[in-house]
């Protein structure tokens, strides 16, 4: 019987690759279904990084626990002298191998090409799914070339078996590296990372330009999931009417949300800027008596 850690490990890698494809594809659909809804009025974007998040658990655990155990075969190997009397040669695993990394090479260059799409403004850019996918093959033809060529030199003489576990514990670590920094991405969208400051720019630039008379006060931008969330702070004359400021506001809204990276924007309208923040000031009790505008001139007009 063949006991070789590296075909373990890529056993193992394209089992949870399976399990994982079926978490991701479920999040996908669930979260580009609608916007919003009565069961999610946020929409239900962010479950995509979450189905990332489970595909990395999962294949994290199952990485530590090939290298478990090649580190305990490798222990055990060196211990008792008898590494290589463990394995059988066995030629078929290490030409099925070879036929993956031949198979996964093919498909990265085939996303390559493919990822390169033309926009309406003639320049080309670079689909993330299919980027996203074409690493995911990389990714798998580099694993499985090291676990090839840790099971051909193991085949091939017998002294080199120490290379079997030893390229077994290469593929763990990589996997276990690749997947903590997609993990480490996700978390980072889901407690709302600010986005990149090119961004929010561009999205100054666009409601500086939208009118004549409004004055951008305050732009940010941050995660909501893989999209994101915008919140814009406009300044208005005092004199102007309701429904001009309120269809202001709505278009300003539309134009920002119809961008691919925004999954919504929120604007507020007001008649003068504010040196403060007000989310802040709805926090601290002092900041909120201070800043409170209408209350106060309520009261000197009671008095």
């Amino acid at each position: 019987m063949l006991y070789s850690h590296d075909v373990i490990a890529h056993f193992l890698t394209a089992t949870n690759q399976k399990v994982s494809q079926l978490i991701l594809n479920y999040a996908e659909q669930r979260s580009s279904k609608t916007r919003s809804s009565a069961h999610y009025p946020a929409g239900a974007s962010r479950l995509e990084p979450l189905g990332v998040l489970s595909c990395a658990a999962l294949m994290g655990f199952a990485s530590f626990g090939v290298l478990k155990e090649a580190i305990e075969y490798l222990y055990e190997g060196i211990k008792e002298g008898n590494g290589a009397s463990m394995m059988d040669e066995n030629w078929s695993s290490f030409w099925s191998m070879t036929s993956v990394v031949i198979v996964k090479m093919i498909l990265w260059l085939l996303c390559q090409k493919v990822a390169q799409v033309k926009g309406s403004d003639n320049k080309y850019h670079v689909d993330s799914t299919i980027e996203a996918v074409g690493l995911d093959h990389w990714n798998d033809c580099l694993s499985n070339a090291v676990a090839a060529i840790a099971l051909l030199f193991t085949l091939s003489n017998e002294l080199f078996w120490i290379l079997d576990p030893i390229g077994a514990i290469i593929i763990s670590l990589y996997i276990i590296f690749s997947w903590y920094s997609t993990g480490k991405e996700q978390i980072e969208q889901l407690t709302g990372k600010a986005a990149p400051a090119d961004f929010i720019d561009e999205l100054y630039e666009m409601a500086a330009n939208f009118d004549a008379k409004m004055e951008v006060d305050v732009v940010r931008a941050y995660h909501f999931g893989p999209k994101f969330l915008v919140e814009l702070e406009v300044v208005l004359p005092k004199d102007t009417l309701l429904f001009e400021s309120h269809d202001l506001g709505m278009e300003l809204q539309y134009e920002i949300e119809s961008r691919e990276e925004v999954e919504r924007c929120f604007v507020h309208i007001d008649y003068e800027s504010r040196p403060y923040d007000e989310h802040v000031v709805s926090k601290v009790p002092e900041l909120r008596e201070r800043y409170r505008p209408y209350k106060q001139s309520n009261s000197a007009v009671s008095i």
